[in-house]
């Protein structure tokens, strides 16, 4: 018997395991006899019916609701409060949408089809969905749509919405990201609590449905274990059956004796087939196989010596809780069951081909957590407005990225977190943590004066990158220490005209330099950003203020003149940098970005706007 018929027949028939992953992959699911389980389109369709409160469901506006809830509480969301602060968020999710009209492929004047459009005319609202599933964003699509939405439905507030099933990021800045996580908590959540009064089919339907979102975002522990168990005892057979029914293999180039025995047999077509009858198993199995995640955060855990409850080796969310703040909070600290049950967190997570850090607060319980986020920020640790309301459970507060040599080497993606685990930022962030949790335990009051530099600039050793280039660019211009502010992470600034409006114009003291422009610097995706916002102003002032910048030529968001609104972002530019670890190319981008001859003329724009309104 050839060999490779051998270890065919042994992970086929022979392997328990195997046989475990595959009776729950050929379950009985109608969705996937009808094989529409992966296209996006029916996805649309689906999310289309729970949308609409008028059809069959006996929903009614529930799942509108929840999907806006949803929305406005994803952390990610809460990155650039720009994005978020024009909207009622509590009042919006409450609304009954009696009168929703869900359009599906809706055509635009550009000829591009929206995924979801769903209109209110008595709340006039206008929601925007890109369903993403398993697809990736075209060149200007959320540009096209939304523009098209405000041109067609004028005088609605527009809720732009990119829904993915890996939480990618949409490039468009004024879309808010949702996940089909959200999608299946909200659907879960809703089974438990009218199991026992919904309709039989309709009960049927959903469970299906939520099987199917289940089968590609959760997979529980025994299903990876059991399939990293076959991939270890069986990688030769289960990489030679993934090969035949891939041309393009994406998680590695399969080279194996199997491989090389195979094209000398005439059985290329029965191996195709053995792939096609158990293709979700083996893909399964190769996922979890090749996901090295694990394996590589072992290696890591191992030499920062972990102990066993400070860290979870998670196939594709390896988290950890530091030395620095462990045992600082336990289980009875927390409003709810996370991850290891302490306040703070860290994770990986493989995004595209760069490997990324987070660290996040948890949801302490509110006073613990508006203490430890105070100090925090006293600290020199960006927190936003948002973070410290009573409601807020999840504030991210450190994300870094490294790139590994090789996505099939643990050793590899082990190098990559250690460099990431020993960056001066993230050094410097452990030390910040550590004096802030210890500040947030005494019994004084945490005062944070936003005016003053000496507590975020640091010493030299510890100064982050962003520190250490900005100290450059402003000694390089020769700026008065009363216009710039050395923070950690967004070192900001501003123009001495910008403190010249008349006293109508003035913002809170306690907004960043206390002048209704601010400018400041961000590092991100390996690139310098350079930001202008319009600040906290009185509504009628600030839309005087917007109409005058948008008649110089200066672009305005539609929403950053409604009511309500506290922050309008009305200038951005990038600089990419090699190394966003390096202060030098740090420096050389910001100088870059603030001596551009775009940024001078906006600048000239916004002097020229504030020399009319002090002549009026």
């Amino acid at each position: 018997m050839p060999d490779y018929q051998q270890q065919l027949l042994s992970l086929i028939e022979d392997s328990k395991e195997f046989s475990i992953l595959h009776n729950h992959f050929n379950r009985f699911n109608p969705f996937k006899v009808l094989q529409v389980d992966n296209y996006e389109i029916r996805h649309s369709n689906v999310l289309a019916w729970l949308l609409d409160p008028k059809e069959n469901h006996d929903l009614g506006s529930f799942f509108i609701n929840k999907i806006l809830a949803k929305t406005f509480v994803n952390p990610s969301n809460f990155e650039d409060e720009d994005k978020i602060s024009n909207y009622d968020v509590l009042e919006l999710s409450r609304r009954e949408f009696f009168d929703l009209t869900v359009h599906k492929e809706c055509l635009t004047k550009t000829g591009k089809r929206i995924d979801l459009l769903a209109v209110s005319n008595h709340h006039k609202i206008a929601m925007v969905i890109e369903n993403k599933y398993w697809s990736s964003e075209s060149e200007g699509q959320l540009e096209a749509y939304i523009n098209d939405v405000r041109e067609t439905y004028s005088g609605y507030q527009i809720i732009p919405i990119y829904l993915t099933l890996q939480n990618d990021e949409p490039t468009h800045e004024d879309y808010l990201m949702l996940g089909y996580e959200d999608i299946l908590s909200i659907l879960k959540n809703y089974l438990d609590m009218k199991v026992d009064y919904m309709q039989a089919d309709i009960r049927s339907f959903l469970i299906y449905y939520v099987d199917i979102l289940e089968n590609q975002l959760i997979q529980n522990e025994e299903m990876v274990d059991n399939g990293l168990i076959v991939y270890r005892n069986h990688k030769d057979a289960v990489d030679l059956l993934y090969a035949s029914g891939n041309t393009y293999i994406r998680h590695q180039v399969v080279d194996t004796s199997l491989a090389m025995e195979l094209q000398d047999t005439e059985s290329k077509e029965l191996i195709q087939q053995i792939y096609l009858d158990n293709k979700e198993t083996i893909d399964f199995i190769v996922k979890v196989g090749d996901s090295l995640l694990k394996e590589a955060f072992l290696l890591v855990a191992r030499e920062k010596e972990l102990a066993s409850e400070q860290f979870d080796p998670h196939f594709k969310l390896p988290n950890f809780v530091e030395n620095q703040w462990n045992g600082a909070y336990g289980r009875d600290d927390l409003r709810e069951n996370w991850w290891l049950n302490q306040g703070l967190i860290g994770w990986f997570e493989r995004k595209d081909d760069r490997l990324k850090l987070t660290i996040e607060v948890g949801p302490l319980h509110y006073d613990k957590r508006k203490r430890l986020l105070n100090a925090l920020a006293f600290k020199g640790i960006a927190i936003k407005e948002r973070a410290l309301e009573e409601g807020a459970k999840f504030s991210r507060i450190y994300t870094s990225f490294e790139t590994p040599a090789s996505w099939n080497d643990k050793n590899n993606i082990a190098l990559s977190m250690k460099k990431l685990l020993e960056n001066p930022d993230y050094l410097a962030l452990l030390e910040y943590i550590r004096e802030a949790i210890s500040l947030s335990k005494q019994d004084s009051p945490i005062i944070i004066d936003p005016i003053s530099n000496d507590s975020m600039i640091g010493t030299p050793n510890n100064q982050t990158v962003m520190q250490r280039a900005f100290l450059q660019l402003v000694s390089r211009l020769n700026f008065e220490e009363h216009l710039y502010y050395v923070h950690r992470s967004v070192p900001n600034f501003i123009q001495s005209s910008w403190r010249e409006l008349p006293e109508a114009y003035k913002v809170p003291r306690d907004y960043w330099l206390q002048a209704p422009f601010i400018a400041w610097f961000r590092n991100k995706n390996s690139s310098i950003r350079l930001i202008v916002e319009v600040g906290p102003i009185e509504h009628l002032y600030r839309v005087k203020v917007l109409e005058r910048l948008a008649l110089e030529g200066i672009s305005i968001r539609a929403m950053g003149y409604e009511e309500g609104r506290k922050y309008t972002r009305i200038y951005s530019n990038s600089m990419p940098v090699q190394n966003s670890e390096d202060a030098d190319q740090v420096f050389a981008a910001m100088e870059q970005l603030y001596q551009s001859p775009e940024f001078k003329q906006f600048l000239n724009k916004i002097n020229k706007v504030i020399d009319n309104i002090k002549e009026e």
